[in-house]
């Protein structure tokens, strides 16, 4: 169910941000987020939304903003302990990228900035001051970071703040 989401959102997100009155592409969508609400019991999410935590609760960003922005960063992570599951992502969303984390940083990366959205912390008014409260917030979001692919250190969540800085 969970590769029928991201082949959803791989076909109709673009089209529905380029025009919000498609009505298919808004259907398919809500398709896709039916399918992720059903997978969020027995799967849960995993290190993604932990570091997407802090932007909403110190921030105020919108939680799937702030997904959005973590999403390549995150996924390119976890790209060498998931190898099959990061190719399948990245295929449903009709993207072309090699295993290697910085291609597939890359390639969604640029899927996130094309559909317009604010991918660097800064520009959404996050100072770079709070980067490592931030990471102390997010790393302390065990029952996510346990469902991570690759183990996620306070370190490594730092990290990925000040790249998407």
């Amino acid at each position: 169910m969970r590769s029928r989401a991201c082949a959803l959102v791989g076909r109709y997100l673009a089209r529905a941000v380029a025009d919000g009155g498609d009505a298919e592409a808004r259907a398919g969508l809500s398709l896709a987020s039916l399918y992720g609400g059903f997978c969020l019991g027995p799967v849960n999410t995993a290190g993604g939304h932990a570091l997407a935590y802090p932007l909403g609760t110190r921030w105020h960003v919108a939680h799937g903003a702030a997904n959005a922005l973590i999403f390549p960063h995150v996924l390119a992570f976890n790209a060498r302990a998931a190898v099959d599951k990061t190719a399948q992502v990245i295929a449903a969303l009709d993207l072309k990228a090699g295993a290697d984390q910085a291609a597939v940083f890359d390639v969604t990366f640029g899927f996130c900035a094309a559909l317009g959205i604010e991918m660097r912390l800064s520009a959404l008014g996050v100072p770079e001051t709070d980067l490592g409260i931030m990471a102390d917030d997010a790393f302390a979001i065990r029952r996510l970071l346990d469902n991570n692919p690759r183990d996620l250190g306070r370190d490594d969540i730092l990290s990925i703040y000040q790249a998407a800085y």
